[in-house]
C-alpha cells in the first residue's frame, strides 16, 4: 500500500483532555442467570484507574425488576455487536438503569487479515519527526521504523502544541497525543492475532523512552478501505507529566526511530521481554517515586536484575552459581564494566569534593545509600548524605539503568546525560559507540 506523508488522524480527534472515549453506543445484551436486553454505551475511561465501563437502560425493566438486583452478585457476560463476548460485572442498578465494568483486559472483534491497522497512543512525549501534512498545515510529526516484517508509522496529533502540553501538565491529564499505523513491508496482509503483541512491545518501548507508562489503547484494522477489525486494551497508563530522562535533549528523531526498532525487536524474545518489562517497573518507580529513600531501593533492585541478565544470560561472564556467590555491588560493578560505563564520580561536578573522597565509585555510593535506608542505624554516623547528595545519587543510578538497557538492545545512538546536558540538542553518544568510533580512527 502507498503511505503518503498525509498525517494520520485519530477517530477520537474531537475528544477533550480526560474525556471518556465512546467504544459503542446502541443495543447490547447481558447474560447471567437472567438474560437482559439493554440500550446504552460502552466507554473507555482514560484517567487513572483506566477501565472499560458500561451504562445502559434495561429493555422492559418492569418485567424483570424483581430479580435484576441479583445480577450484581454474579459474574456476567456482555454481547456487544462487533465484538466477542466478554466478562463483566454490574456495580449498580437504579430506576431501570444498569452500570458496570468489563473484567477482560482486551475486548476485540473476530481475528482476521487486514491491509493495515491504525492505533491511538495516550500521553506520549512531543518528539521531533519528519514533516507531515494535514490540509494546508505542514508540521514535524512523523517517526517511522521497521520491526522485522512490519513498518510502524507514528504521527503526532496536529493539536499537540505548547498550549495542549501546558493543559496536560496543569490537569495531570490524559488524551490521545499520537496516532499510528502498522502494515507489512511487502504489502501483504496483517494478521490481527499478532497485533496486540506488537502493540504491547511498542507500549513498553515508548514507556522507557518517555519515563512513564504509555498506553496504546486501541487498534482498528482496515481491509479494502473498510474497518473490519477493532480492539481495545485496558493497560495502565500514567497521567501526563514531564519526566527528564535519556531522550529529553535528543533533537535528531533518527535516534528515536532506531531505538524503537531495536527495542521492539528485543522484546520479541520472551526471556528479554520479561526481564526488560520487570526492570522497567523498577526504573519507572525510581524515576517517578515521591519517596527518595524508596527510589534508591528500586534503583539497586533494577541494577541487580540487569546484572544477572547481562552477566549470566547474555554474555555468560559467570555461571549462576558464580553470580550468586558474589555480593550485589560486585556484580553491579562488573555489569557496568561490561557495558563500558565509567563508574568514577571524580568528574561529576554535582558531587562535593568531600563526597568524592569518601567513596570509591558510583557503585560504592549507591550501595552505601541503599544500605543506610534498608539498615537504619542509631549511631551518630548514620547516613552522611545530605538531601542534594541523595538526589544526585538516585540520578546517577537512573543514568546507569538507562545506559545498561540501551546496551542490552545494542543501541548506538545519542542519549541525554543528566550530569552534562541541560538543553535541547545537547547529547552524547552512548559510551560503547564512542569506544568503537575511537578504535576505527
Amino acid at each position: 500500500m502507498d503511505i503518503s506523508n498525509e498525517a494520520f488522524v485519530s477517530l477520537y480527534d474531537d475528544n477533550y483532555i480526560n474525556e471518556d472515549l465512546i467504544i459503542y453506543q446502541g443495543r447490547f445484551y447481558i447474560y447471567g442467570t437472567y438474560d437482559i436486553k439493554c440500550q446504552g454505551t460502552i466507554y473507555y475511561k482514560i484517567t487513572d484507574p483506566v477501565s472499560i465501563n458500561f451504562k445502559a437502560r434495561v429493555y422492559k425493566y418492569d418485567t424483570i425488576s424483581d430479580y435484576i438486583d441479583d445480577l450484581s452478585m454474579e459474574e456476567i457476560s456482555l454481547e456487544i455487536p462487533g465484538y466477542k463476548i466478554i466478562n463483566a460485572e454490574i456495580v449498580q442498578t437504579s430506576n431501570g438503569e444498569i452500570y458496570g465494568y468489563v473484567n477482560d483486559i482486551i475486548i476485540k472483534s473476530k481475528d482476521t487479515d487486514v491491509d493495515y491497522a491504525q492505533f491511538d497512543i495516550i500521553n506520549m512525549d512531543k518528539i521531533p519527526g519528519k514533516l507531515a501534512k494535514l490540509g494546508y498545515l505542514v508540521y514535524a510529526a512523523r517517526i517511522e521504523f521497521e520491526v522485522n516484517d512490519y513498518t510502524i508509522v507514528i504521527d503526532k496529533n496536529y493539536k499537540y502544541n505548547k498550549e495542549m502540553h501546558n493543559n496536560l501538565v496543569s490537569k495531570s491529564g490524559s488524551i490521545i497525543t499520537h496516532t499510528g499505523r502498522i502494515y507489512k513491508k511487502d504489502a501483504s496482509r496483517v494478521k490481527t492475532k499478532k497485533l496486540r503483541n506488537i502493540l504491547n512491545n511498542l507500549s513498553t518501548a515508548l514507556s522507557f523512552s518517555c519515563g512513564r507508562y504509555i498506553n496504546i489503547i486501541n487498534a482498528h484494522g482496515y481491509l479494502d478501505g473498510k474497518e473490519s477489525y477493532r480492539e481495545w486494551c485496558k493497560n495502565y497508563s500514567s497521567d501526563y507529566r514531564f519526566v527528564f530522562n535519556w531522550t529529553s535533549t535528543i533533537s535528531n528523531y533518527y535516534n528515536i526511530e532506531k531505538y524503537l526498532s531495536l527495542m521492539c525487536k528485543k522484546l520479541e524474545d520472551s526471556y528479554y521481554s520479561g526481564a526488560i518489562t520487570n526492570t522497567l517497573d523498577w526504573y519507572l518507580e525510581s524515576l517517578n517515586g515521591n519517596n527518595i529513600d524508596n527510589n534508591i531501593i528500586s534503583i539497586q533492585t533494577a541494577l541487580e536484575m540487569l546484572s544477572y541478565v547481562v552477566l549470566v544470560e547474555m554474555k555468560e561472564v559467570y555461571s549462576r552459581q558464580e553470580y550468586d556467590s558474589h555480593p550485589a555491588n560486585q556484580n553491579i560493578r562488573r555489569l557496568l564494566k561490561e557495558c563500558m560505563l565509567d563508574t568514577s564520580i571524580s568528574k561529576i561536578d554535582q558531587f562535593s569534593m568531600e563526597l568524592k573522597n569518601s567513596f570509591n565509585d558510583g557503585v560504592d555510593l549507591i550501595t552505601y545509600y541503599r544500605n543506610s535506608v534498608v539498615h537504619p542505624s542509631k549511631s551518630k554516623q548514620g547516613n552522611k548524605l545530605v538531601f542534594e547528595d541523595m538526589w544526585n545519587t538516585t540520578l546517577l543510578g537512573i543514568n546507569y539503568i538507562e545506559l545498561v538497557i540501551l546496551y542490552l538492545i545494542n543501541y548506538r545512538g545519542e542519549y541525554t546525560d543528566r550530569f552534562k546536558d541541560i538543553s535541547f540538542g545537547q547529547v552524547n553518544l552512548v559510551p560503547w559507540a564512542r569506544s568503537q568510533t575511537s578504535k576505527t580512527r
